[in-house]
């Protein structure tokens, strides 16, 4: 156990994970209760859309995982927080893609006006407890948003790249030059976001960047629906 891993285990003596399907209590080292075990499958890494970036996600968005996050997002249910990032890490470590230390964690990141408004970026607090898990870095503010945009979720998918393009920008791009990048954030749906995110630290000098979200949507069903509740 390293020493970033301490605090997390001392937090399960007073707080118990949590199911990150049902939010039931589970074992100390369990993302499933016993009931939902048996119905989970964890996703295969796979790439980012259009792009060379692997993308790791624990579950699909159409699971019984997503109304967890629906909680943690929109409802103040934070204590669900160390679950799902360890959701997170477990299926970044399953996939072997950040199996050599020095990877540095980072977020999405949020208008300082919609952090006051949420009360916390969700995820920011992914990243920060799945890197604590993984006993890897993170690194606060390594990108910042720029302005504010229209919620990606009301859009189309033509719509969405346009909405979030120029929205950010490196804080500090010496902070990005030649490190190894794990950049998180809880779903990706058509990747827009998360292309734009890669694209401003590629530019700052990133070496290698790894995508890790919670929940990711099958191609098939983003390019049939259109449009997402979260």
């Amino acid at each position: 156990m390293t020493k970033q891993q301490i605090p997390e285990r001392l937090w399960l003596w007073f707080f118990p994970r949590r199911c990150v399907w049902c939010s039931g209590v589970t074992e100390p080292d369990a993302m499933l209760c016993a009931d939902c075990a048996g119905n989970a499958e964890m996703l295969e890494p796979g790439l980012l859309e259009g792009t060379d970036i692997p993308l790791v996600s624990a579950f699909t968005y159409h699971s019984k995982a997503r109304q967890i996050l629906l909680n943690f997002k929109f409802h103040g249910a934070k204590n669900t927080a160390h679950s799902i990032a360890y959701a997170m890490a477990d299926a970044l470590s399953a996939s072997k893609t950040a199996d050599k230390p020095g990877w540095l964690f980072c977020a999405v990141p949020m208008t300082p006006a919609k952090v006051k408004t949420r009360g916390y970026n969700q995820s920011e607090l992914l990243a920060k407890a799945a890197a604590r898990w993984l006993g890897m870095d993170f690194a606060l503010g390594l990108l910042v948003k720029t302005r504010e945009t229209q919620a990606q979720h009301g859009l189309q998918k033509e719509q969405r790249q346009s909405n979030i393009a120029g929205a950010f920008a490196a804080a500090n791009p010496g902070l990005s030059w030649a490190r190894k990048i794990v950049l998180c954030d809880d779903i990706c749906t058509t990747g827009a976001t998360l292309r734009e995110a890669v694209r401003v630290l590629r530019e700052a000098g990133a070496k290698d960047i790894i995508c890790l979200t919670y929940l990711r949507t099958d191609l098939e069903e983003t390019h049939a629906e259109g449009n997402f509740s979260i």
